[in-house]
């Protein structure tokens, strides 16, 4: 395939709205589809955008909201680094809903299996789904994690293509989903059946309160990440007002670039996407600015990404051995002497393992209080579950 096939320029009109701009400004340092598809060798990430928002009414302006994103993010100055980024311009609309689909999947695969880190600016959450397949044959055990308000598992039975995305991801065959770690969520839009659905299934749920009363909690859930889902439906609507389902709880813009920051440091991580945006209920950009800046947030903590997975002999860690009493069990954790970023082991088999037969979870040092308080973390217990 040729993305040329898929991909249209990036509109003259957002180049108009930049007066003026900075040697290091991203406008220009950025590898722009203006007339060709920039050459992808030596790039390390690429932008997609996405013009669909036909699935239902509400939706509606979401088609427009990559270019008005790009309209402040081409105005932000560079991270400190040599910067290797392509914007690939819009996937338009296509004759149905299912023709856009397929072509943001094959996209993000072309993208994926040349190990280009994709970032996706929607269009409507239901294009993650898309993102989703994207990675079939080329990752056996996703690890997926999704920011929303809502935690919504039910099948639309009048129309199967409106169903919410983490359904069809779930039931999506072949399976070759490992994990789903959801935060952000508030629990007064979420049946109690889908919470029970995801403890059955041993995903991770950290709602709203948990991560805010400790932002830093949520790094070791990104850590391990394939791909984030960003639903800007989980920021407060003072922060994003043009969110599809604006509502007056959620996290703050400065929390929201947080967790993108440490999104970008997980070195598995190959594809984020950033939904669910309306450009006609926008104040003042405000809502396209916190995009565009959660993105530059990413980009950041891509280039400062740790490679610090345990490995067997190394130097670099210490280790802590916590017995538990009434298992009759140790639990063996990793703390990175450089990063101060900790893993636990959980048993593994050892053909499937490259670390002496064991699975390294990332943890945070909460976990480790936990256990030598005599208390399985739950991660590691999730994680036990989910490998036996």
């Amino acid at each position: 395939m040729q993305l040329s096939d898929y991909l249209s320029p990036v509109k003259e009109e957002v180049f108009k709205s930049i007066k003026e701009s900075s040697p290091k400004s991203m406008v220009n340092v950025l590898d722009i589809h203006v007339k060709n598809i920039p050459d992808l060798e030596n790039i390390h990430l690429a932008i997609i955008g996405v013009n669909e928002d036909r699935l239902h009414e509400l939706h509606d302006g979401a088609a427009l909201s990559a270019d008005e994103v790009r309209k402040h993010f081409y105005k932000l100055v560079k991270p400190k680094f040599d910067i290797r980024i392509a914007d690939l311009g819009n996937i338009e609309a296509g004759s149905s809903v299912n023709d856009t689909l397929f072509a943001l999947s094959n996209c993000v695969r072309y993208l994926l299996e040349r190990k280009i880190v994709t970032i996706i600016i929607g269009g409507t959450q239901d294009l993650a789904y898309a993102q989703y397949t994207a990675y079939e044959g080329i990752n056996p055990n996703l690890n997926l994690v999704c920011a929303d308000a809502k935690i919504d598992l039910k099948l639309n039975e009048v129309s199967p293509i409106t169903s919410n995305y983490l359904y069809k991801i779930i039931s999506h065959q072949p399976n070759y989903l490992f994990n789903i770690a959801h935060i952000g969520n508030q629990n007064y839009f979420v049946e109690q059946e889908s919470l029970d659905s995801f403890e059955k299934m041993n995903f991770d749920i950290s709602r709203l309160g948990n991560i805010r009363s400790k932002i830093q909690d949520a790094e070791p859930l990104l850590r391990n990440a394939d791909m984030l889902m960003m639903s800007m439906n989980c920021v407060r609507a003072a922060d994003s007002p043009a969110s599809i389902e604006a509502n007056p709880n959620g996290f703050f813009g400065e929390e929201a670039c947080q967790i993108m920051r440490y999104a970008g440091m997980s070195n598995e991580l190959s594809s984020a996407g950033f939904y669910d945006i309306t450009t006609k209920k926008d104040i003042e950009g405000r809502s396209t600015k916190l995009v565009s800046q959660m993105i530059w947030y990413f980009i950041d903590g891509y280039y400062n990404r740790k490679n610090d997975y345990p490995v067997a002999d190394s130097n670099e860690y210490m280790i802590y051995r916590t017995s538990l009493k009434n298992n009759n069990y140790e639990i063996v954790f990793y703390k990175n002497i450089h990063t101060e970023r900790w893993w636990m082991e959980v048993p593994y088999p050892k053909e499937l393992s490259h670390h002496k037969g064991m699975f390294m979870v990332p943890c945070s040092y909460t976990d480790y209080q936990a256990a030598i308080n005599d208390d399985i973390p739950d991660r590691w217990m999730k994680a036990y579950h989910k490998l036996i």
